[in-house]
């Protein structure tokens, strides 16, 4: 009986536990949210990224990744580079602002990672290369980056806790019922 108990109680445990483990999968969040503008850049055009937070210390140095068709031709606007490893950037009172030039056949999809030399604050921003549209001049705007949404948030989660509650209180019902029972049936 007291074999039949405890495996009861461990198998609600396991299962409180495997409902409440996807609520870590929002643990991380960048300390700042990444804008490009334009919101959808073209092939051979240039997007600024920038912050509207400081993220970074003072002026340091940011080291800028980036990964996508044709990445080792991504320039800052400002400096020629000839490789995405090599580009580097600097913040401006702490914030991002960084305009990039896309070569002429770029598309498709790029992320781009930045990293502060000495705060090692790390941002991230994807963003995907259009067509050029005969529209030219207008204004668009600007999106947002940042770490890809995965996982649940907050809001959708609450029905997982209010399982796993309810299955650690069964689970102590359970033991706490044995335990009663056990005390009746030593005393008759």
């Amino acid at each position: 009986m007291k074999t039949t108990i405890v495996r009861a109680v461990a198998a609600l445990s396991l299962a409180a536990a495997a409902l409440l483990t996807p609520t870590t999968a929002n643990a991380y969040t960048d300390p700042a949210v990444v804008l490009v503008t334009p919101s959808v850049p073209v092939a051979g055009g240039v997007a600024t990224f920038t912050t509207a937070s400081a993220a970074f210390q003072g002026d340091e140095e940011v080291l800028v990744s980036v990964t996508g068709a044709a990445a080792n031709s991504v320039t800052l606007a400002s400096v020629a580079v000839e490789t995405n490893t090599s580009l580097r950037s600097r913040a401006a009172g702490g914030f991002l602002n960084t305009p990039v030039r896309f070569p002429a056949n770029a598309k498709g999809q790029y992320t781009f990672t930045f990293t502060g030399v000495e705060s090692k604050v790390v941002l991230h921003a994807g963003v995907t290369v259009g067509e050029p549209t005969a529209v030219v001049g207008a204004p668009t705007a600007p999106a947002n980056g940042g770490l890809a949404v995965t996982g649940f948030d907050a809001g959708s989660t609450t029905g997982l806790w209010l399982t796993g509650g309810a299955l650690v209180t069964a689970g102590a019902a359970v033991a706490i019922g044995a335990i009663a029972r056990r005390r009746r049936s030593s005393k008759a």
